[in-house]
């Protein structure tokens, strides 16, 4: 058993200073030792404690269940004087084994094993005291034979004072101790975990169930728990040991059994499994909830036979006795070591002190400040960033305050910025391209050209103008569909080639009467369909004031509302207006020479960049598969330009036609190929929304309680970059009303400004930093498929796309901080301070259970 006493001492401070660990003692052919992950105790932080158990070569200790053969385990008991708060201990999974002494599987600790345990420290401590901390330990070391040890194991550290960081230590043995925890349920993939009891409250003297369910996802399969290859990972339940419960041995289902060309012989479980953990009350058990904690052990493979790697998910499951209160939120709060009585001492028992608190083991933060005094005013800085964002929610409110003109002139203004948006700067790269080709030539070609480009634009803007009176597709929502995003990405890659010198795009080469050399220039066709191409692009982004102008489309009559989209088509054109009817302004672009063939190829090159960017969303709405598909598709498409590019200028009309005739159906070959006889692209988006839903749902199973209905636990992981949540409306406002701050950010994988404010001013240090200290909830509302819940909340703040930033203040769901479409670091960080941290005190602890 490891017992861990933690007393005050009066030791001087230089015998602690720098050790954070004790002596190691050998016991029983096993090495232990204690360690703290700080140099120093600050009062009423969290302390994170390790035990580490290193067997000699050949010697094995048990687990914290030993299995269904027997054994002696490996404890955690506390006791200690007043003021201590200890937390859960964490075990590493366990190593399923066959003992040959007990004849049969046992558990085993795996070698050099780490025990985490965190506690919280009185706040009363003395500063320049020290704490001395007294870990006793005791476990089954067995090779052979098997001989019980203990050890007994000594820990001291000096008091620092109040609000001081102290000096991490032994950070490499906390690391590798987290590395071999069981995953959190939210992680497990390709399987969606949840946990149930049978009975709605447990009784003295009466047994139930728990149920572990895995549901496994469509065309894979998860190997059973007596697989016929030792090669492959069995699935296991291990169930800890519960105060006041006999846990029995778990029942598991039958394989299934099935031949394989390939691997032989197998032994599977597919669709919903559930695993069967008998358990009897003893008669001294008392009203006082429990909480039965275990970990499922299962590896994934898919009927193509790819084969995942192995996960250990742990799970826990409240228990509500017969007439006691309901069991608290979290499994990892703090319980006072000042002995309460047996049948009230269990594991996650609140404490009066710290009834709301929750720390798992790798938290090293300590009790948040109070707002004020944390952050201090929540004036906005004086920043440039923040004018900014004043001057932009100003200037909207000046031109909403004149009704439908003011949004018209709102749209307009949103239309000129588009065309420095990051998705039509590459397109409108080629319009300069066509300012230097009409470099000297007379005023009408030049405006005639101009205004054929601004028709192309106008008349895709009609287009989304009627789609939107009639169908109500909003701003972007092309871009949610998977079929639109290829083809566009088709065209934009035809674009990138001719300019490489494959083919040419309506530009047909002019023989002058003298028969001299050919001269390329951009004909209408061509303006016209690089206008449209602009425009198309411009619909992925959304400029300052366009937001907002296309969204309040939505509260007009369908005529007005297709004014405001042209109003935009207006804005986006108007500058190319101006410069094509004073050609004088153009004196800024040089005169044509040999390095506008090096300009074509550089903007090619931006062109196949462009075409890279629009198939990004397809990963999330279509899948890796589909991805590689649409490649392959893009492909076809550059052989048919290819074959378009050998007709030449004086080929017969026969010729000219066999080519065309060739080229489209490459086209055609190249679709029907991936998209019909390979999969489709419904079956696609099918398979991905399937995988999303469960994810989803196992993260919502995760954060809800299902027994308080509306308690929600936040346990963030912040070593790998912000730890977003998928978006859920419910979820939102349950966190909010359990007195947390939220960030929502709605976003698509399509959206370039998103992107941009993404990795300019939301994932950088600062704002990273300023959530954590927070304690902040990030969501993303992921808009790059479609996503019905999305757009309503979109239209509620009257927007007709992303990007949209919402920060709610703990406890207010109805009045959150709407932040500009352009963010800089100062606007995030500015808001999250208005919005304050986290009230610890209000927060609610997440628990697993069953409904």
């Amino acid at each position: 058993m490891v017992a861990v006493t933690l007393l005050s001492g009066l030791l001087p401070a230089a015998t602690a200073l720098g050790q954070a660990a004790s002596k190691p003692v050998t016991a029983s052919h096993v090495t232990v030792q204690a360690f703290a992950d700080r140099a120093e105790f600050v009062p009423g932080e969290i302390v994170n404690f390790a035990v580490t158990l290193k067997p000699e070569d050949g010697w094995h200790v048990y687990w914290i269940n030993p299995g269904p053969n027997g054994g002696l385990p490996t404890e955690v008991k506390w006791s200690g004087s007043a003021g201590w708060h200890v937390g859960r201990s964490r075990y590493p999974t366990p190593t399923v084994k066959y003992d040959p002494t007990l004849e049969g599987d046992s558990y085993y600790l795996p070698s050099n094993a780490v025990i985490l345990t965190p506690v919280r420290g009185p706040k009363n401590a003395a500063r320049g005291k020290t704490i001395e901390l007294t870990a006793e330990v005791s476990f089954l070391a067995c090779k052979k034979e098997c001989i019980p040890g203990k050890a007994k194991l000594t820990l001291t550290l000096p008091v620092a004072g109040p609000g001081a960081k102290p000096s991490p230590a032994n950070e490499d043995i906390f690391k590798r101790a987290r590395r071999a925890l069981p995953e959190p349920l939210d992680k497990a993939e390709h399987v969606k975990v949840t946990v149930a009891a049978d009975a709605p409250t447990a009784a003295p003297g009466k047994a139930f169930n728990a149920i572990v369910t895995a549901d496994i996802e469509r065309g894979a399969h998860m190997q059973s728990h007596k697989p016929l290859d030792e090669d492959y990972i069995a699935a296991y339940v291990f169930v800890e040991p519960a105060d006041g419960f006999e846990i029995g041995d778990v029942v598991y289902p039958p394989g299934v059994e099935r031949n394989d060309k390939v691997l032989g012989k197998l032994s599977e479980y597919s669709g919903k499994v559930a695993f069967k953990v008998p358990v009897t009350v003893n008669d001294d058990a008392g009203t006082a909830p429990r909480r039965v904690h275990g970990i499922l052990q299962y590896q994934i493979c898919n009927d193509s036979g790819t084969c995942y790697p192995p996960q250990r998910i742990e799970w826990s499951l409240p228990i509500r006795m017969e007439g006691g209160p309901a069991p608290a939120a979290g499994d990892d709060e703090f319980v006072s070591i000042l002995a309460p009585s047996a049948s009230e001492r269990v594991l996650g028992a609140p404490d009066p002190e710290q009834a709301s608190a929750s720390v798992a083991p790798d938290d090293q933060t300590g009790e948040a400040s109070s707002g004020a005094t944390l952050h201090g005013s929540a004036t906005p800085s004086a920043s440039n960033s923040s004018n900014l964002a004043t001057w932009l929610s100003s200037a909207e409110a000046f031109f909403n305050r004149y009704g439908f003109t003011g949004v018209l002139a709102m749209a307009f203004i949103g239309g000129l910025v588009l065309n420095l948006m990051p998705c039509v700067l590459p397109v409108i790269s080629l319009k300069v391209l066509s300012f230097v080709r009409q470099a000297g030539e007379d005023r009408g070609r030049i405006l005639a050209l101009g205004l054929t480009y601004c028709a192309g634009i106008l008349v895709f803007f009609g287009f989304l103008a009627v789609l939107f009176a009639t169908t109500g597709t909003g701003w972007g929502q092309l871009f949610q569909k998977p079929r639109v995003v290829i083809g566009l990405a088709a065209v934009v890659t035809a674009f990138a080639l001719s300019l490489f010198g494959v083919f040419a795009v309506f530009t047909p080469k002019v023989i002058d009467h003298l028969g001299q050399k050919a001269a390329e220039r951009e004909g209408l066709p061509s303006a016209f369909a690089t206008g449209l191409l602009a425009t198309f692009l411009g619909t992925a982004c959304t400029a300052p004031f366009l937001s907002a102008a296309v969204g309040a489309a939505t509260r007009y009559p369908p005529a007005q509302g297709a004014m405001i989209f042209m109003a935009v088509g207006v804005g986006m054109a108007f500058p190319f207006v101006l410069l094509s009817a004073q050609p004088a302004w153009l004196k800024f672009v040089p005169k044509p020479g040999p390095w506008m063939h090096t300009f074509e190829v550089l903007m090619g090159f931006l062109l196949l960049g462009t075409a890279v960017w629009l198939l990004n969303p397809l990963r999330d709405q279509i899948g890796d598969w589909g991805l590689l598909l649409t490649i392959i598709f893009l492909l076809f498409v550059s052989l048919a330009v290819w074959v378009k590019g050998r007709i030449q200028f004086g080929d017969p009309p026969t010729r000219k036609l066999a080519m065309n005739g060739v080229a489209l159906a490459i086209v055609a070959a190249g679709w029907l190929l991936p998209f019909r006889a390979m999969d489709t692209i419904d079956d696609l988006r099918l398979d991905v929304s399937h995988r999303r839903k469960l994810i989803n749902d196992g993260k919502l199973y995760a954060q809800l309680d299902p027994e308080k209905r509306g308690e929600v636990a936040w346990k963030p992981d912040w070593s790998r970059g912000i730890p977003w949540l998928e978006y859920d409306e419910e979820h939102v406002r349950r966190y909010v009303e359990a007195g947390y701050t939220v960030f929502v950010d709605f976003t698509a994988s399509w959206c370039a400004s998103c992107k941009t404010n993404l990795k300019t001013s939301i994932d950088v240090e600062a704002t990273r930093a300023l959530m954590r200290e927070l304690n902040v909830v990030p969501i993303e509302a992921d808009y790059s498929s479609e996503d019905p819940m999305i757009k309503s909340v979109l239209e509620r703040f009257k927007r007709a796309g992303v990007p949209l930033y919402l920060v709610y203040s703990p406890g207010d769901t109805d009045n959150p901080q709407i932040l500009p479409e352009l963010l800089t670091p100062q606007i995030v960080t500015d808001a999250l301070r208005r919005a304050g941290p986290s009230k610890r005190d209000r927060l609610a602890t997440g628990a697993l259970g069953g409904r």
